[in-house]
């Protein structure tokens, strides 16, 4: 349970009030006559859970019951004195096309034994199409807010912005602001410019640099708005296509950048552009692949997710590089890439 759960143990005072980087830390401690299992949340007492069951042999290596494994043990013996904080603060593995009504549950049962969900909701989506869709009269009012394109303000394009033009940031930081006033509970908002090019042409955009220091401007902006009144609330952006390369400005300490593994542009590897956006202060997430219908097929032995030697290589490297957010598209292809 949770410390407060157990007030005569000296470890009750601890997590009184866990942030949010503490909401899945937890301690196995066993003694003579038993095992204490603390959790600084109910999420992380949960995780306490599975993890002493799988040092005890469980495992639920696929979704669904014929993939989990209750060993038969007929003496259980274990003594353990350990304190589990997690190395990536959120981590999914989700499928790209979702889930079929019948693999739902088992799914959701597979992260939840695995330890495979977050304490932090780190939103990093694709978001401008949704603020102009949310900011629509004033978008209407001041076709200036739209990106200039060829001479003209792209009003049905690409859902890019003029971050040039400073009404246009002011616009969105308050729409930010607004989301936490409507929810003040949620950890994050994204700020991730639309998809694809379509990138504004004006003067004022062409001053502030290249188009990440554009969409970096803008995060940077909403992060400090939020956080004025919702302190360390978070603003999530992708480095991905024309905004992957590093920034030529500094990051907020509240902005999650979160690099793509792919889709990268401007001719850097994904080390050198890790190591650019960590060098303007970023904290970093990673953007996985680990299994694309139109790239693999489903076919065996074809996805990152299934090369074990790729993942035992890059999940630590990445977070040895800075990496404290996790996000791996994947497939429901368990068949012919789980084992």
């Amino acid at each position: 349970g949770l410390p407060g759960d157990f007030p005569a143990l000296p470890n009750a005072p601890r997590w009184a009030k866990p942030q949010p980087t503490q909401r899945e830390d937890y301690l196995l401690r066993t003694h003579a006559d038993g095992a204490y299992l603390l959790g600084a949340t109910e999420l992380a007492v949960e995780h306490a859970v599975w993890d002493f069951l799988y040092r005890l042999g469980y495992r639920q290596f696929f979704p669904g019951q014929r993939w989990e494994i209750v060993p038969r043990v007929p003496e259980l013996a274990v003594a353990l004195d350990v304190e589990e904080s997690p190395d990536y603060l959120a981590r999914r593995i989700w499928y790209g096309f979702g889930a079929w009504d019948y693999a739902r549950q088992p799914y959701a049962d597979w992260c939840a034994r695995n330890r495979a969900t977050s304490g932090i909701e780190l939103k990093t989506g694709h978001a401008y199409g949704g603020i102009i869709r949310a900011r629509k009269a004033e978008f209407d009012k001041h076709p200036e807010f739209y990106a200039l394109v060829d001479g003209k303000r792209d009003v049905q394009g690409q859902a890019k912005l003029c971050i040039g033009n400073p009404q246009l940031r002011d616009l969105v930081v308050q729409y930010a602001v607004a989301q936490f006033d409507r929810d003040p509970t949620q950890d994050s908002l994204s700020v991730d410019p639309s998809d694809g090019g379509g990138w504004c042409q004006c003067p004022r955009c062409a001053e502030l640099g290249s188009v990440s220091d554009r969409a970096l401007l803008l995060a940077n902006e909403v992060a400090a708005g939020v956080n004025a009144k919702y302190p360390g609330k978070l603003v999530g952006m992708y480095a991905y296509s024309y905004h992957s390369p590093p920034p030529g400005i500094e990051s907020h300490p509240q902005v999650v950048v979160s690099v793509a593994t792919a889709f990268l542009k401007g001719g850097l590897s994904l080390d050198e552009i890790l190591a650019g956006w960590s060098q303007q202060g970023a904290t970093l997430g990673i953007r996985e692949y680990y299994s694309v219908n139109t790239w693999d097929r489903d076919m065996p032995a074809q996805t990152r997710g299934s090369n074990l030697d790729y993942l035992s290589r890059t999940i630590p490297d990445f977070r040895r590089r800075g990496a404290r957010f996790m996000s791996a598209e994947s497939s429901d292809n368990w068949g012919p890439n789980g084992l």
